[in-house]
């Protein structure tokens, strides 16, 4: 038995049970957590010293595409989402091959790690084949990184397939899924699971939607979808209604998105137990209604996050925390200004608002509540470790506030140690791999970029600025 003792850290639970300690330890168990205290005899076990750094559970990234790590640098100017389907759906997405998903992937993965990151949910949509499928797992796996592989497929967009159908008519291939659900992705307690990330009913017929989830269900397996809910826009505008109908919606369906659901559909998903993956920074370069964050609280539901993608900017959870933590905070501000209420006498949301969606509210949507999430004995020790004396966070401990300090100010400089199910995945600062391999790593995914762009053809030219003051602008 491996006994590691996390010892006086300022401590971040995230469960109402344990809650916040100043100073306390950690024991952890081989890959468990078995205690939370402010003073645990050591033992045999190993002691980290965590004095001036800040534990909190490790974050939980619920979209992300994790292969467009390789295309960083090319999205944010773009006109509209049109920009990024034309350049990315309909051009690059189908020009990687296997090797090219798996090197992505690990990086992908390892830059997650550095900030932070334990678990993804890897919203894999550029995937033609099994051996990409393959490939692509073969490179979260040998990150350490927990996570979701949500099986997509990668999308024709502008041309029919080969039999002449639109990709809106075509679904999850039902002898891949169950090659893989039946095969290495069997148990839903290994470090990476699966999942279906499927078109759904915006963007797709009924029919196939049908067929997706009924699918995922067969299979116990969560079925994630974008879905904006734009009035006109959508495939099959009364989907979510027809799949409520017929049984087909509750805590397995994952919303992306979601922006612009009327209310009264909104409504009904959260009744139905549904959970929402909010990726507001994305959605601000992209859609005209704010991120799904406010709203789907005050329906009942916990919201979660993610970064969703690369080509845009770096997937830093904590840079995504708070980003919606602000995004959030001026919505409420501009509430209850309308309301004649400002300044409000107490904030609804609150910087442990946005670690909560991070944290608990990203486990609970991955359906991994009992396992992640928190720093509660009995789950996994999956777990963050920020240096409170670095430059840019000190002097905020003692005497600030350690979530604060977390969602206001820390970067991935500042963190110091990732563990993932009781492992040292980075520590000291550094991820703990050879910089050799490292290296190498770099020059591969370098390899891919350049590759995957000269398949497609495709070279970078900045956007042209419109007049702010031209008709139409």
């Amino acid at each position: 038995m491996n006994r590691t003792l996390i010892r006086g850290a300022s401590i971040v639970s995230m469960d109402d049970a344990v809650g916040e300690l100043p100073a306390g330890d950690i024991l952890i168990e081989d890959d468990r957590i078995v205690a939370v205290a402010p003073r645990i005899a050591a033992g045999a076990a190993e002691i980290v010293n965590a004095t001036d750094m800040i534990a909190i559970p490790g974050l939980v990234n619920t979209h992300i595409h994790t292969w467009e790590v390789a295309l960083r640098g090319i999205g944010a100017d773009g006109a509209s989402a049109r920009d990024y389907f034309g350049t990315m759906h309909a051009n690059l997405t189908h020009r990687f091959e296997a090797e090219d998903n798996r090197v992505a992937n690990l990086y992908g993965a390892l830059a997650a790690i550095d900030g932070g990151t334990t678990t993804i949910l890897d919203w894999c949509h550029n995937l033609r084949n099994g051996e990409m499928a393959d490939a692509a797992i073969d490179g979260l796996e040998a990150s350490g990184i927990r996570a979701v592989f949500g099986h997509g497929t990668a999308k024709t967009m502008y041309e029919k397939a080969g039999d002449g159908r639109s990709y809106t008519e075509i679904g999850q291939p039902r002898g891949e899924v169950r090659r893989l659900r039946t095969g290495r992705l069997a148990s839903d307690e290994a470090r990476v699971t699966m999942a279906l990330a499927i078109l759904g009913p915006d963007w797709s017929t009924w029919e196939t939607t049908e067929s997706d989830v009924r699918l995922a269900r067969e299979y116990g397996l969560i079925h994630s979808a974008h879905t904006f809910g734009r009035a006109g826009k959508r495939m099959t505008p009364d989907g979510m209604w027809r799949l409520a109908k017929a049984g087909l919606l509750g805590p397995d369906h994952n919303v992306v998105h979601g922006n612009c659901l009327p209310e009264d559909e909104l409504k009904m998903i959260v009744e139905a137990g549904c959970s929402v993956s909010a990726t507001c920074m994305a959605e601000m370069l992209n859609c005209d209604e704010p991120a799904l964050l406010g709203r789907w609280e005050r329906q009942g539901g916990l919201p979660s996050i993610g970064t969703d993608v690369d080509p845009y900017f770096c997937a830093s959870m904590l840079a995504e925390m708070r980003r919606c933590f602000l995004h959030q905070r001026e919505l409420d501000m501009r509430e209850a200004a309308a309301a004649r209420r400002y300044p409000p006498a107490a904030h609804m949301t609150t910087t442990r608002s946005a670690l909560r969606w991070a944290t608990v509210g990203g486990a609970r949507a991955l359906r991994m509540e009992r396992r992640i999430g928190s720093l509660t004995p009995g789950k996994q020790a999956d777990l963050v470790l920020i240096r409170a004396g670095d430059l840019n966070l000190f002097p905020s401990l003692p005497g600030g506030d350690p979530v604060h300090t977390v969602v206001m100010s820390a970067e991935a400089a500042n963190v110091d140690s990732v563990m993932v199910a009781g492992r040292f995945l980075k520590r000291h600062g550094r991820l703990q791999c050879p910089e050799a391999t490292l290296h190498r790593l770099r020059e591969a995914l370098l390899g891919v970029r350049q590759r995957v762009m000269a398949r497609g053809g495709y070279s970078y030219r900045p956007a042209a600025a419109a007049d702010r003051h031209a008709p139409g602008a």
